[in-house]
């Protein structure tokens, strides 16, 4: 190498370290006399404008809600499930707005009228059908009108099935159960199997969005526009029922008065290993929680609005089998449920997004209860789950608690609004929603 390039590689050595000795005297006098980043004002000319900001929200809420009604696009539905369930527009005008439908409730009307009508004395037959998208509809439960009336409505859990040689052909006869195929009969003096139903009715009235008149415990409906526009975690807990009520000394709760669920016992047990649960109704042990939930038929809990999670541990696995356990002891007291027996599908479909913990199986009740643990310490996560609720409201529609049910109000808008193709139940139509080896899974 020349001595030309020596010199030169010298000469750019030294320049090179004193630059650098600059720049970092520079440096340290701005960390020394100049501005924190807390310092700095915002520009008066902001990159995004206020109205940016608001379309940037509304863009990603209808993205979220978009892509959660897409996860439903081919579930197969009658048009009333469609409208529950996929937000498809009432029809308008209403085809049979002009007629008055007759609705007779074999054997049972005055049991069901009690849950159903008159909300166990909060209501009055009056109100029979308020709130309601149709009108044109009356109910009786005088028997005798069942050659006459245009739909029967037969109670399965009675298992009452009337018998009649000359049905009129233009009548809708209708099989109603509120419970998962496991109990669909628990209350009925005869067993009734899927062969001995079939070739009897014409339509299904289940919880389930696929039945021809669908009365799900609750459901997930996406508003047209966000709550807020402008939304952070500060803004959360106004929308979190009972925020206020909340304590986190115990975490998680649950009112149980059917004490005879070993899988949910199971669950339960073990996960009080880990976590502080406080039990409500018939199954605690605590003397004062037994007395202060007399049951989920007339009376609210209040206690438990106190918790920040809600076990909803289902006595059944089977399709879309979630109750009011969710929908109301969980979502609508403002809690975050822990959920056992439904499958992560149906929760994944039915249920808000990032909305609930799932245990899958026994080996995974010890990973969530770190998680609740984790999650009651760390305020902002736990505020995360949460979110959904400037997306999406939660309704309950079953009639405990004191909430409305619309069950009778779904059999006259299914009246009005579905096709009126003529079918009737096959042995494997009646398998489909009541064979529990199909449609439901081992807990």
């Amino acid at each position: 190498m020349s001595t030309m390039t020596h010199s030169f590689l010298y000469m750019f050595k030294k320049r090179f370290v004193k630059v650098g000795l600059i720049v970092i005297l520079c440096l340290f006098v701005l960390m020394i006399c100049g501005p924190s980043i807390y310092d700095i004002q915002p520009s008066k000319h902001p990159v995004f404008s206020e109205l940016d900001t608001r379309e940037y929200s509304i863009k990603v809420h209808r993205s979220v809600v978009q892509e959660f009604y897409e996860n439903r696009q081919f579930w197969p539905n009658s048009k009333l499930g469609a409208i529950l369930f996929k937000r498809e527009p009432i029809p308008d005008p209403n085809p049979n707005e002009n007629r008055t439908f007759m609705i007779l409730v074999w054997k049972h009307w005055e049991w069901l009228k009690k849950r159903h009508v008159e909300n166990f004395g909060k209501a009055s037959e009056e109100d029979i059908l308020s709130g309601c998208s149709v009108t044109n509809c009356q109910f009786t439960g005088e028997d005798s009108k069942i050659d006459t009336a245009d739909a029967v409505i037969v109670h399965l859990q009675k298992g009452d099935i009337p018998h009649v040689e000359n049905r009129n052909p233009d009548q809708r006869w209708i099989y109603l159960t509120d419970e998962s195929p496991r109990n669909s009969f628990s209350l009925s003096r005869t067993k009734y199997d899927s062969e001995s139903l079939q070739d009897i009715f014409n339509w299904s009235m289940t919880y389930r969005s696929d039945a021809d008149v669908p009365v799900p415990y609750g459901r997930t409906i996406g508003y047209d526009e966000p709550i807020m526009e402008s939304f952070g975690l500060n803004d959360i807990p106004s929308l979190i029922p009972y925020w206020e009520q909340k304590q986190k000394e115990v975490p998680a709760t649950i009112l149980m008065s059917n004490c005879a669920v070993k899988a949910r016992n199971e669950v339960l047990a073990e996960l009080k290993k880990y976590v502080k649960v406080d039990v409500y109704g018939g199954c605690s042990d605590v003397l004062e929680h037994k007395n202060s939930c007399p049951g989920h038929f007339k009376a609210d809990c209040d206690p438990i609005s106190t918790y920040l999670f809600y076990l909803v541990l289902e006595n059944s696995n089977c399709f879309q089998y979630l109750t009011e356990k969710v929908f109301y002891n969980a979502y609508s007291k403002g809690a975050v449920p822990i959920i056992y027996g439904p499958s992560k599908a149906d929760c994944e479909t039915l249920l808000p997004p990032n909305s609930y913990l799932y245990i899958d199986k026994m080996a995974n009740v010890e990973d969530i209860a770190k998680e609740v643990l984790m999650l009651s310490e760390n305020i902002e996560l736990y505020l995360s789950m949460h979110l959904w609720r400037n997306n999406f409201q939660i309704v309950n529609e079953h009639g405990y608690f004191g909430t409305k049910s619309y069950h009778l109000c779904r059999i006259c808008e299914a009246l009005n609004y579905n096709d009126g193709c003529k079918k009737v139940y096959s042995k494997v139509d009646i398998d489909w929603y009541l064979n529990s080896t199909l449609t439901c899974k081992r807990m």
